[in-house]
């Protein structure tokens, strides 16, 4: 395991920017809370919500073992994607999984859901122009993929636009609009400032994390909570298209992006479910609406190879450091695979995060949000605060969503119980015409072929509605097999039907190769859907996740030994 000590010395000082850590050199700036009663036991996750503005928030702590109250240790936030909640992020993403090694405070938090359409749970980030249905660069979708189900209740203009390209929640989780540098506030600085008070933190290496539209709300707090946060690490997330901004001062930053990932991509614009996002080249090298984060780090020289204990394999995983950046690193990685954590695995995923961010520290934050030389108020700390506790029970009535929400008794017309006849089937015992083999997951699927408009050119017009969270039997594909559940009880919904801009190429969508896959529930915790989810899909097929904005929803996928 690569040590978490300074890595060279080749860093010219920065003074707005993070600093390598050095353990032997290192003094850390103890917040408010040291020496005070901690409200979180630790060696145990524990549950707890806030209030800012008016609105109840939702968020886990883990304290390390070690803790005493008196020694101040590095804290990291990580923020979940599309639907998912903060019990099956944590066990996701994997960061809470190295704490009592690396001896931090890791935190996840749980966005809102306050939208009441069917095919929930919402839970959601109001970041870089996500709940916004334009930019300076045009509509943030394409009108195949408008649709009003994702008009949040805290989103009072969302039903008014054409198209309706918002897909989150309104409430406030940095600035109020979600994007821009101004009046800076919300849930997360909030979060922050509350734990501060309660915790014996070091201020120095505060640290955030996310994956999708959490990964996209990492950015988003990159850019204004520039002067706090110490290193950030965006998980396969973006900023929606002309509402990129690089910080005012240097933040190191480390991008995870699979080659396949075609539902935030990191080389297009244009995802699989018709959002436009900005690459990360011009995240990193900027564009009309931002100079970028090489610039704002003050990076220089060539790309290099930025070595990882995770480098190479069957995965084919690299990083690429943008030069020697004064204000730190500004870090580009790639793995061959989906939407989805580093491996599908919690330990390799964790690990990497882990060990970049840990590697920063930003020796001007004094607390609260404050730099040297200014006064370290009482911040903007949650109200309400209150202790939910480690019970399943009152864990499930806080953050949980009933499987009910994505599973109802209904039978679908379609083929056979072992999707063997129908569509949808098994690539190894055979397509029907009009179908292709397509990678899904980590397995594959005969997907269903979607023809587009004649006489459309850019981008392809395809005949049928792009994405979706719920079941549409008018959305262009053919419907889905019906089967029993596994355990034999009722007949339950199958896996529905969801067009994609989805093939064998890096930019399916211009290319106009749209294909249907099945969508199943995921509310299992990390990696595994759980035995409901793959009981909603046909034959042998497993649910997986990978392919979907929405992280609560996979996808159905064959493998070979399942036969």
């Amino acid at each position: 395991m690569l040590s978490l000590a300074s890595l060279s010395s080749a860093f010219s000082p920065h003074p707005s920017g993070s600093l390598p850590f050095d353990e032997a050199s290192h003094t850390a700036v103890a917040s408010k809370g040291c020496g005070s009663s901690s409200p979180y036991t630790p060696g145990r996750t524990t549950v707890a919500t806030g209030v800012y503005a008016g609105v109840k928030w939702t968020y886990r702590v883990y304290v390390p073992k070690s803790y005493t109250g008196d020694k101040a240790l590095p804290i990291i936030v990580q923020h979940p994607g599309w639907g998912m909640n903060a019990k099956s992020e944590e066990s996701g993403a994997g960061i809470t999984l190295y704490a009592d090694e690396y001896d931090f405070i890791s935190v996840t938090a749980q966005g809102m859901d306050d939208n009441t359409h069917y095919g929930g749970p919402w839970y959601s980030w109001n970041a870089a122009g996500t709940s916004l249905a334009a930019s300076a660069a045009g509509p943030t979708c394409t009108s195949k993929a408008s649709t009003t189900d994702y008009c949040y209740t805290s989103c009072t203009s969302c039903p008014k636009a054409s198209p309706q390209c918002g897909w989150t929640t309104c409430d406030e989780t940095v600035t109020p609009s979600g994007t821009g540098t101004k009046n800076v506030g919300g849930f997360i600085p909030g979060l922050f400032d509350t734990l501060e008070s309660q915790l014996c933190i070091d201020t120095t290496r505060e640290y955030a994390a996310g994956e999708s539209n959490g990964g996209i709300q990492t950015y988003q707090l990159g850019v204004d909570l520039a002067s706090r946060l110490a290193a950030i690490a965006p998980q396969f997330g973006s900023f929606a298209r002309g509402f990129n901004l690089a910080p005012s001062v240097g933040v190191p930053v480390l991008d995870l992006h699979g080659s396949k990932d075609t539902t935030v991509p990191g080389n297009v614009s244009l995802s699989g479910d018709g959002y436009y996002y900005t690459t990360t080249t011009e995240i990193f090298h900027g564009n009309e609406y931002s100079r970028g984060w090489v610039k704002a780090n003050g990076c220089s020289g060539s790309p290099t190879h930025y070595p990882t204990r995770f480098d190479g394999g069957k995965h084919k995983f690299w990083c690429a450091s943008e030069g020697i950046c004064a204000g730190g690193d500004v870090i580009r990685c790639s793995w061959n695979g989906g939407h989805n954590w580093l491996f599908n695995d919690p330990s390799s995923n964790g690990g990497l995060v882990t060990e970049f961010l840990l590697r920063w520290t930003k020796t001007t934050h004094v607390g609260m949000g404050a730099t040297v030389g200014e006064l370290v108020g009482s911040g903007s700390p949650l109200a309400d605060v209150r202790i939910v506790g480690t019970d399943e029970g009152e864990v499930a009535a806080v953050e949980g969503a009933s499987t009910e929400d994505v599973l109802e008794v209904d039978a679908l017309d379609g083929g056979a119980d072992e999707g063997t006849h129908g569509h949808y089937g098994d690539p190894d015992k055979g397509c029907l015409a009009g179908e292709a083999v397509l990678p899904a997951g980590t397995g594959r699927v005969c997907a269903p072929k979607i023809a587009i408009e004649p006489g459309t050119v850019h981008p392809p017009t395809p005949k049928c509605e792009l994405g979706g969270v719920a079941r549409r039997d008018d959305n262009g594909c053919p419907l889905a097999p019906h089967h029993r559940a596994a355990d034999g009880g009722a007949h339950r919904e199958s896996a529905f039907p969801v067009c994609l801009a989805k093939g064998n190429l890096p930019d399916p969508y211009d290319a106009g190769s749209f294909h249907c896959l099945l969508v199943c529930p995921c509310l299992g915790d990390g990696s595994d859907c759980g035995k409901a989810a793959h009981a909603s899909c046909p034959g042998r097929s497993r649910c997986e996740r990978g392919e979907l904005r929405h992280r609560a929803k996979g996808v159905c996928t064959y493998h070979g030994d399942s036969a």
